[in-house]
């Protein structure tokens, strides 16, 4: 369902199937849940939408990194074609869940990824680390964010 577009049920699925190996009693009520869910709410659409966001300036300042990084250039691939169509705008969400699994106390870190207003990429896992802040499950799950656009971007370019 996750696959098909589904994404309010990612997390849950993505928690459950740590436990495909031994599940519990718990487990199968989770699932009897999470099909109730789906019958009730079968008219969800997914919507793709080309319009841009309007973001408002005012919201991100402006900053001048050059101190930290004065050689930053942006990567882009050996002859790249010129553009041909409007260009597009790449936004990207992540979250993440300190300490989610009570368990293993591994955070969870979730990343959507939009191409104007259609979204392109959904990523949801748990992290291989467990971090003692939500600092540090936060950074790490704008480091995958980052390699996702990144990856992205390249492969559009």
């Amino acid at each position: 369902m996750v696959e098909l577009g589904r994404l309010d049920l990612y997390i849950y699925a993505a928690l459950l199937s740590s436990y495909l190996c031994q599940p519990r009693q718990g487990h199968l009520e989770a699932i009897y849940f999470m099909n109730g869910y789906l019958k009730t709410h079968d008219h969800s659409n997914m919507v793709f939408n080309s319009n841009y966001i309007n973001w408002k300036e005012e919201d991100f300042p402006k900053h001048d990194w050059t101190d930290f990084y004065p050689d930053a250039i942006d990567e882009k691939p050996i002859n790249v074609p010129e553009p041909r169509e409007m260009p597009v705008q790449i936004n990207m969400f992540v979250d993440a869940s300190h300490a989610h699994n009570k368990v293993t106390r591994q955070s969870h870190t979730g990343v959507l990824i939009y191409l104007n207003m259609a979204p392109i990429i959904w990523y949801s896992k748990a992290q291989r680390n467990v971090k003692t802040s939500t600092f540090g499950a936060e950074f790490v799950e704008l480091k995958i964010g980052t390699e996702l656009v990144k990856s992205l971007r390249y492969n559009y370019r």
